[in-house]
């Protein structure tokens, strides 16, 4: 079973600094090491998000099509999908402005940046459509709850920062296309890595394990 968020067909070609495309594969790199023990990661390159053009990249990635799909796997893919939306925000509107509209989702929608990746969130949506199925919840709350712990992740002191360092390692690599191994072992040369980790850690136990309780108290408001 191979589970593709983005299909890479064509090389993408970055331009000469690492442009809103390379942030948001980056991002879905970073969000996606947070589950590194059910995915196998294999392959990075720089979104395009030019109008009018289908060619995508960004992370593809493999599961063992033998394990259940289960909630949290669910919400797993929809974390990594929902990623590049967040980080393209991010990018967009800037790390400030962000900080301080987070407190308003989700009654400030405009906040998400979808251009060149409607697609991208309409898949997000898809993902979502199990979780509330098997919590009996709206689906937007799942939905909105998904994008508020996104955010909240890349709003996380020090995040950004290795997100930033994906994406410059993207732009200075000499193909257009990068292996996650190789992404993965520069980083654990990094002096910050075990501090990056310890994030992962506290990321993950502040979402999991998933439940109707979590879910709902994001949202009481929703009817």
């Amino acid at each position: 079973m191979q589970l593709s968020i983005f299909s890479i067909q064509e090389p993408v070609v970055n331009s000469k600094l690492p442009d809103r495309g390379t942030f948001m594969a980056a991002a879905q790199f970073v969000m996606a090491l947070n589950f590194a023990g059910e995915f196998e990661l294999l392959s990075l390159s720089a979104m395009n998000i030019q109008p009018g053009n289908t060619k995508k990249g960004g992370l593809v990635f493999v599961r063992n099509g033998k394990l259940k799909m289960h909630p949290e796997i669910y919400d797993h893919l929809a974390l990594i999908s929902i990623s590049s939306i967040c980080a393209g925000s991010i990018y967009f509107h800037g790390r400030d402005k962000i900080a301080t509209e987070i407190v308003n989702l989700p009654y400030r929608e405009g906040i998400l940046n979808l251009d060149g990746a409607e697609e991208d969130y309409m898949a997000f949506k898809r993902l979502c459509s199990p979780i509330s199925r098997f919590f009996l919840l709206q689906a937007k709350k799942v939905q909105w709850s998904a994008i508020l712990s996104a955010f909240r992740f890349f709003m996380m002191e020090g995040i950004w920062e290795v997100v930033n360092f994906v994406a410059h390692a993207m732009h200075q690599a000499d193909a257009d296309v990068l292996a996650c191994a190789q992404l993965s072992e520069n980083m654990q040369k990094q002096e910050w890595y075990p501090a990056f980790c310890r994030l992962l850690r506290d990321f993950y136990a502040t979402r999991y394990p998933l439940n109707k309780v979590g879910l709902e108290a994001e949202l009481p408001e929703i009817a």
